[in-house]
């Protein structure tokens, strides 16, 4: 390799805000044999009309009600909407149980199922004020995700919550670009999972909590 290249290539290494973030992605995280319980608040996704709610942690249990979200039919525009909020119990083979959901966000709060019962796993949001992500629920292990100075909720879209494990939630993500920071390079823009913790489920605000990375 000439002189010349080797600088392009250490300057790319250095500029690229992401270079090593994904340095582990070969280990894969620890995922729970059974289901786990949870003790967390979240929000709905906002890409569907309705979330439905169901009897049983499967497709085919029967809808027993549903979470109204911000790309429902007949919203007012003069209205604000927000995501409809909950309380996470269990997570199970990709469903997560649920109880507790409120409208009381919005200008005009929408009917909601307030009872238990199971959503999607990728039907839930949360804010993760960490740039870090592990093998297991254990800042000890092997650390699989390092954004460095970024928050997850900034650099990363949460695809799925697998998991909990006391203050640890195990998530699938994937890697975006966000307009108000540096582009990925397309080899970053990968899925991933690992634990995580510094869980807020505030959408609105962050939960001004003490860092868990220092």
């Amino acid at each position: 390799m000439n002189v010349q290249r080797m600088l392009l290539v250490l300057a790319t290494l250095t500029l690229s805000p992401v270079f090593n973030a994904q340095a582990n992605a070969g280990t894969a995280a620890w995922t729970p044999p059974g289901p786990t319980a949870c003790r967390f608040s979240g929000w709905t996704v906002n890409d569907k009309p309705a979330i439905e709610v169901r009897a049983g942690a499967s497709a085919t249990s029967k809808v027993v009600g549903s979470l109204p979200t911000t790309r429902g039919e007949g919203l007012d525009p003069a209205l604000d909407y927000y995501s409809v909020t909950f309380d996470l119990v269990e997570a199970r083979d990709g469903w997560l149980k649920i109880k507790g959901a409120s409208d009381e966000m919005s200008d005009k709060p929408r009917p909601v199922y307030q009872g238990e019962g199971w959503i999607k796993a990728g039907d839930m949001q949360v804010g993760v004020q960490s740039a870090r992500g592990y093998a297991r629920p254990d800042a000890g292990s092997e650390r699989l995700l390092d954004l460095k100075g970024d928050w997850l909720r900034d650099r990363v879209a949460l695809r799925g919550v697998v998991a909990c494990d006391g203050e640890w939630l195990l998530l699938d993500y994937e890697m975006r670009n966000d307009e108000k920071l540096e582009p990925l390079a397309p080899k970053d823009r990968k899925r991933g999972r690992a634990w995580f913790r510094g869980i807020c489920g505030s959408e609105e605000t962050s939960c001004d909590m003490r860092s868990v990375d220092q």
